[in-house]
């Protein structure tokens, strides 16, 4: 097969002050550098703004409704538009200080600041509101510090209420920052913006939010009915699986998750968005799995696995973070073989891949360890017990390695005979595995619900009793739990399951409205240049090739030249990948003609690209100010997008490079 690593390249004027990178400053860096598209089914979120362009407050609306379903990314592409449109409006700074959410939130802020005065009276409330705050958690009910924040900037939302009492926006940002804090007040906000505004989506979200750890059943109406309201928004379809989820409704969690993660697959192919820059479709598709064990459906679930596994990666933005989609993948993988007793296909070296993180070391230490006692393998087990127990002493696995650490001597005790002190270890185990999982509302990183296992340990010992209040403890942490009520049917206590509402068929819905059910390799946009002989070069011509796409900004962007210099050093791995690289410029065909002339640079063909219309398709070109990009994109044979990185910066990692293109063979 051979392959042709395709590069792009553009000319960008010498007088711009750092090539690839925005006038504006370093917070217009990051984050989306394209034109908005106008997005359907997202909920109608109408914010009224000071404006002289009426197109401004459309896409205004767009980002605050986005902002509602927390979909942070595309509002701020809706509020940099704004921002285009009208450089001197301190309320599309504003949005895109609340869509940032993190240190770049405080760039924007002060652009805001500086343009207040242009405002209404209540805008300006909001903009001083927010120079109290200065960052926003929009994950409140995930974190713990959210109850040191600046009071001050309840007191500013406060203000806005009371003088503007129809701002029912005003409102709901209260109830965003009080959410799952004082639950009651925040719902009593909620149901005033409610008898106003019925389909507003942040009225059903943040009564999601809220009631998520207490009282669930309180979102129970507004989970049936934020994915009908912004069904476009893979956010709106996911947190509705929370709830059910939480009360038991496996088959309802389900559709929601599933719905959520199609929903994120077809937005990822329809903006050329890879699932290491897309954190939302790990989670539901790491959360899915995790449903589909309720559901005794371990095949979808491994599968779901294997997808999070198997998705590209990046060096920089994926690695082993724990909510990168690999990370989930692993997590998922091990949790449903044990739950499963798969226990060949956990010693199977080629079903995880293991890195070299305590975090991982420790999971994996305790899979096999599990894996062998299922075999009957005490040696190995023991082994495996020694492997764990170099983690004693790790401040960062300490918890999570106490209770595996219990754990595993309770079932080495058991093997051996020593039932009261295994019984007594698990019990143990079992306590501090309920303390770990019950304030969590996401799939549980334990692998197992210990007092599952405990149940089965007292069933095994002949005490009935005993087991039946460990399974019944086992529901209490998870409702309806297939595994409890397995167990509770072989304690001679069959129980069905208990609902608080009826619920669909996963099984029987068909969902394929939303999306695809996987992520797939993305196809790639046409690329149309001229050779320097000014002949056409398209990219259907490298059909069985693969393609590595990497714009650069021609001769004046001196990184851009060290980038070239870099992929023709690894000209070798090219031959031995049979490999072609292309350049694509805006430089003219004689231009390139020119370069070509370098040694530095043999090896390399290059394409002209005078109008950007390749680097427009390929999303390597800032819409908002009008200038080309750095990126390098990774195209299989088949013509499909593997891997990218856009940004004001080239790409370096050649190593990297080269290991995905012989992932490719």
């Amino acid at each position: 097969m051979k392959i042709a690593i395709l590069l792009m390249v553009g000319a960008l004027s010498a007088a711009e002050p750092r090539a690839g990178h925005s006038v504006h400053g370093e917070v217009f860096d990051s984050g989306p550098r394209t034109k908005p598209v106008l997005m359907p089914e997202i909920g109608i979120a109408h914010f009224p703004i000071t404006h002289k362009n009426p197109e401004t407050q459309r896409w205004f609306d767009q980002g605050n409704a986005l902002l509602h379903s927390f979909w942070e990314y595309e509002a701020e592409r809706s509020f940099r538009w704004c921002a285009k449109l009208e450089p001197d409006n301190a309320m599309c700074y504003w949005g895109l200080a609340r869509a940032a959410g993190d240190a770049r939130s405080k760039g924007f802020l002060k652009e805001a600041v500086k343009r207040k005065a242009g405002v209404s009276e209540r805008e300006r409330l909001y903009i001083e509101a927010m120079e109290a705050l200065e960052n926003i958690d929009r994950l409140r009910d995930r974190g713990d510090d959210y109850r040191n924040r600046e009071k001050a900037y309840k007191k500013g939302l406060e203000t806005i209420c009371l003088k503007y009492p129809d701002d029912m926006e005003a409102k709901l940002l209260l109830a965003l920052t009080n959410m799952g804090d004082s639950r009651y007040g925040t719902e009593m906000i909620l149901r005033e913006v409610e008898a106003k505004l019925p389909n507003h989506p942040g009225v059903h979200h943040y009564r999601i939010h809220n009631w998520n750890y207490h009282e669930p059943e309180q979102a129970l109406k507004s989970a049936g009915r934020l994915g009908a309201i912004a069904p476009n928004v893979g956010h709106a379809l996911h947190m509705p699986g929370h709830i059910y989820a939480t009360v038991g409704m496996w088959n309802e969690a389900a559709l929601a998750m599933d719905a959520a993660t199609r929903t994120e697959v077809r937005h990822m192919h329809e903006r050329q968005v890879f699932p290491f820059n897309y954190w939302n479709w790990g989670h539901n598709r790491a959360y899915l799995s995790y449903i589909q064990e309720q559901l005794g459906l371990p095949d979808l679930a491994i599968a779901g696995a294997k997808d999070l596994i198997a998705a590209p990666q990046d060096p920089k933005l994926n690695g082993a973070l724990s909510y990168s989609p690999h990370s989930q993948g692993i997590h998922s993988m091990a949790r449903v073989l044990v739950k499963y007793e798969r226990w060949k296909e956990l010693l199977d070296t080629r079903t995880i891949p293991w890195r070299e993180g305590a975090e991982d070391q420790l999971l994996k230490a305790y899979v096999e360890a599990r894996a062998h006692f299922g075999l009957g393998n005490l040696e190995e087990a023991e082994k495996a017990l020694a492997a764990l127990d170099k983690f004693e002493k790790d401040k960062s696995v300490e918890r999570q390695f106490l209770i595996m650490s219990t754990e595993l001597k309770a079932r080495l005790a058991l093997a051996n005979g020593e039932t009261l002190l295994g019984l007594g270890l698990l019990t143990d185990a079992a306590d501090k595995q309920f303390e770990l999982q019950k304030n969590d509302n996401d799939p549980p990183h334990y692998p197992e619900v210990l007092y599952n296992s405990l149940g089965n340990a007292f069933l095994a010992a002949g005490t009935k009793d005993l087991a039946i209040a460990a399974f019944e403890k086992a529901l209490k942490l998870t409702r309806n739990d297939r595994f409890a009520l397995a167990g509770l049917a072989k304690a001679g206590k069959p129980t069905a399951p208990k609902l608080p509402e009826p619920e669909r068929s996963y099984s029987t819905i068909g969902l394929d409205k939303y999306g695809p059910k996987e992520w797939a390799p993305i196809d790639a946009p046409k690329l149309l240049a001229m050779d320097v002989d000014g002949k056409r070069v398209e990219l259907s011509e490298m059909a069985g090739k693969n393609v590595v796409l990497v714009f650069y900004l021609g001769r004046e962007c001196p990184h851009c030249l060290k980038q070239l210099r870099d992929l023709k050093s690894k000209n070798e791995d090219w031959k031995r990948l049979n490999t072609v690289l292309l350049a694509v410029s805006g430089n003219t065909a004689e231009q390139n003609k020119a370069l070509l002339g370098d040694a530095a640079y043999q090896g390399i063909r290059f394409l002209a690209d005078a109008d950007h219309a390749n680097a427009k398709r390929f999303l390597a070109f800032d819409d908002f100010e009008e200038i080309e990009l750095h990126a390098t994109l990774l195209i299989d044979a088949k013509g499909k997008m593997r891997w990218s990185r856009v940004g004001g910066d080239p790409f370096e990692d050649m190593a990297f490079l080269v290991k995905q293109v012989e992932g490719l063979q």
